[in-house]
């Protein structure tokens, strides 16, 4: 029979920012066996997966599998570690998550202020959300914990994709008889929206930018 075993999940103060300054932490349950053997890579710490399993430590160990080669075992008792047991088996609940809501510093062609909102998963899914928990170690005989997960792309690497569409909209208007005025307006109101976007939101992390409807080129 699975433990119930609560615990709490710290949320960084925004996502993508390691900052848990504010302290905010969501209730959770670890809904899975208390007896957990993990292999980990013997040379770089990094936990694999979950080998055995049980109630008790002998359940666990007649649950037992292999090991892969240049790997070690190690047990963790999710009655004193529920969180850790939750990263390593993803074996948890959180119910429901609010989500995170921010008004920005601008304001879209209609003068409303613009927002970014950010959806915490419910459920299951959080702890992911929050780190890269492949990268979860077993280090002197302790887990040491996860990377924290930033955003997957650069501000630079943004920009770059914002002067290629630039650069497409360039070689579209560029084209004769191709568009219609109606058209031909559109592309160059969506040129000249992605040609302001690193002035307009300056300061401001490139994720929370909303992006514009690209039109259609033909």
């Amino acid at each position: 029979m699975a433990i119930e075993k609560a615990f709490n999940i710290a949320i960084p103060n925004q996502p993508y920012v390691d900052d848990f300054s504010d302290g905010t932490e969501h209730a959770s349950v670890y809904n899975g066996d208390r007896y957990i053997k993990f292999q980990y890579h013997a040379e770089t710490g990094h936990i694999v997966n979950v080998i055995g399993n049980g109630d008790t430590e002998d359940e666990m160990v007649a649950n037992e599998g292999p090991l892969m080669e240049g790997h070690l075992p190690a047990v963790l008792d999710a009655d004193a570690a529920p969180l850790h047991a939750a990263l390593i088996t993803r074996q948890y609940t959180t119910g429901e998550v609010a989500d995170y809501t921010e008004t920005l510093s601008t304001t879209d062609a209609e003068g409303n202020d613009e927002t970014w909102e950010h959806y915490w998963n419910d459920g299951t899914g959080l702890l992911s959300q929050i780190y890269n928990i492949e990268s979860m170690k077993w280090v002197d005989n302790a887990i040491v914990m996860p990377e924290f997960k930033t955003h997957g792309i650069t501000r630079e690497s943004f920009l770059e994709g914002i002067n290629q569409q630039v650069a497409a909209c360039t070689s579209e208007l560029a084209r004769s008889g191709v568009y219609s005025d109606g058209e031909t307006a559109e592309i160059t109101a969506y040129k000249t929206t992605l040609e302001n976007i690193e002035t307009k939101y300056d300061g401001i992390d490139h994720w929370k930018i909303p992006f514009p409807k690209s039109p259609t080129f033909k």
